[in-house]
């Protein structure tokens, strides 16, 4: 995500995190960052959305960032091993911790999928 964001933004909000949302069919991607409640005068080409929440399966990645691509497919395939069912919702990827205070093999990130 644009560092020039996340400094604007967080001069009148309290930036929790940050997270991908995606679905594969049709492909949609949107980033984001989690903020402490809602948000105040977004800067240009931001949009403020409040996240519904439900249930997810989740897994978890230690480790940088480079690892996602192999470590989702291999989620994504144990989901589908097990007969998870999923609903039609956005899938996340949640920055547990922030790569500028982190070292690359201690970052965390959850990757989790929709739950019927």
């Amino acid at each position: 995500m644009c560092v020039h964001f996340a400094l604007a933004l967080s001069a009148k909000n309290t930036v929790k995190g940050a997270m991908s949302l995606y679905k594969m069919g049709p492909k949609i991607y949107r980033a984001g960052y989690i903020l402490a409640g809602p948000a105040v005068d977004l800067p240009s080409g931001l949009r403020y959305e409040k996240f519904p929440g439900g249930k997810y399966v989740r897994f978890v990645l230690t480790g940088p960032y480079f690892q996602l691509p192999e470590a989702s497919n291999h989620a994504w395939a144990l989901v589908a091993d097990k007969k998870i069912q999923l609903r039609d919702d956005y899938s996340i990827e949640n920055y547990a911790n922030d790569p500028d205070k982190t070292p690359e093999d201690k970052l965390i990130t959850e990757i989790m999928f929709p739950i019927a």
